[in-house]
């Protein structure tokens, strides 16, 4: 009798907690949203920790180049293989564990880092640090899309990527300001502090991403939930793929023709502050034309005018060409929320998988093409490299002319 009324009284308390968050979080979707961006934004801040630290490890290690290299690519694996496997877990649970753990664990390996012994804890830092970016984005991106409407969607995920524009231009001045304040000791600590009052926002905001009726997890093994994914947006991920290709070698190989042009160091800051500037508006305005006139069409547009822009751009010096190039990133990168919202559209049950496969496997996959890229521009210079950059993105408009493709 006693056993049976402890349940039936446990069983109301966890009902009345639960209609309690469910009533908390009814028609709040602008603050979860911001939250959401918020929570990018911070995760993201702790994007250039590594690059910002990196030469004071290799002096103290005394490492070599190669070994510092190496700590980048792992990065870059784990991102590359992370977000598709942390996408699959995301879409099976409704409770936002992902966009919580993430930024802690990025937050952890990046302020460690420059405190590391030796070059193995150094490695592991920057394996946590990675893990953490790969855990937040999939979950962050696709909870965009289970808690906004579907005619907002482009402009919601917009102001996501801003969150981490925003952040990754922040992050070298909030490394090092947090070491002047506080010193590499404490760093972790200090570093932590705003990271725990997201959590504390997010657990009273975002008990949930949908309500528990409304939820329907993924199911399947990881690769069956990849390569089913994949089948429904592998057009769009075409689309990214080239679309990485090319922002990424405007991004290695931009500082070089400033500085083949007899560009300094100030000069070449200057104008890679002015195309990450452009970058970061952009997305914003394209995701709000997408809403309104269409998804597809505004990408066409966006992948005809490129090549408009980045090939003038590397056949044209001064002014000019740090114009067309402003241009050109800012159309490239303006891209991305239609390309995400569009594969959320079109597999809705697997949302943070989706938002992965063209977001984060995509760069990575992109990424690779650099080396390529860096041995055209040994063989042939970097005018013609530059020439190549801005043609890759016209590759994409056949693609995104497929009449099977209506998403």
């Amino acid at each position: 009798m006693l056993e049976s009324c402890s349940k039936t009284i446990g069983g109301n308390i966890l009902k009345e907690k639960y209609l309690f968050l469910q009533e908390r979080t009814r028609n709040k979707p602008l603050v979860q949203i911001t939250l959401l961006c918020l929570g990018h934004f911070i995760n993201d801040l702790h994007l250039a920790f590594l690059h910002t630290f990196i030469p004071g490890i290799v002096s103290r290690l005394g490492i070599s180049l190669a070994q510092a290299g190496f700590l980048n690519t792992i990065s870059g694996l784990i991102n590359v293989i992370g977000q598709p496997f942390f996408g699959f877990l995301s879409d099976r649970t409704n409770y936002p564990a992902y966009i919580m753990i993430g930024p802690v664990l990025a937050c952890l390996g990046a302020a460690l880092f420059p405190l590391a012994p030796t070059y193995s804890l150094a490695l592991i830092f920057v394996i946590i640090w990675s893990l953490g970016a790969s855990i937040f984005h999939p979950q962050g991106s696709g909870g965009i899309g289970h808690i906004c409407r579907e005619e907002h969607l482009s402009s919601a995920l917009a102001f996501f990527g801003l969150g981490g524009m925003l952040a990754g231009a922040l992050s070298p001045l909030y490394a090092v300001t947090l070491v002047r304040i506080v010193g590499v000791k404490w760093l972790p600590v200090a570093a932590m502090i705003p990271v725990i009052v997201l959590l504390l926002l997010i657990w009273w905001y975002i008990p949930q991403l949908q309500e528990k009726e409304a939820f329907s997890p993924a199911r399947g093994k990881f690769l069956n939930s990849f390569w089913s994914v994949f089948r429904k947006t592998y057009r769009i991920f075409l689309i990214s793929f080239l679309r990485a290709i090319s922002e990424q070698g405007i991004r290695f190989f931009l500082p070089l023709v400033v500085a083949a042009r007899g560009g300094n160091l100030i000069t070449i800051g200057t104008v890679l502050f002015l195309v990450t500037i452009g970058a970061a508006i952009s997305p914003v305005l394209c995701g709000h034309v997408a809403d309104v006139f269409g998804r597809k069409k505004t990408l066409l547009v966006m992948l005809a005018l490129l090549p408009m822009l980045l090939i003038p751009a590397a056949l044209t010096e001064g002014k000019l060409a740090i114009f067309l190039y402003m241009m050109g990133y800012a159309a490239l990168t303006a891209t991305e929320p239609l390309t995400n919202a569009m594969a959320q559209v079109r597999a809705p049950e697997a949302r943070s998988m989706a938002s992965s496969i063209v977001m984060g496997f995509a760069f990575g996959m992109g990424g690779l093409f650099t080396t390529i890229l860096g041995a055209v521009a040994d063989h042939f210079g970097l005018t013609v490299t530059m020439i190549i950059v801005g043609a890759i993105p016209a590759l994409a408009i056949p693609v995104a002319l497929s009449p099977k493709w209506d998403s």
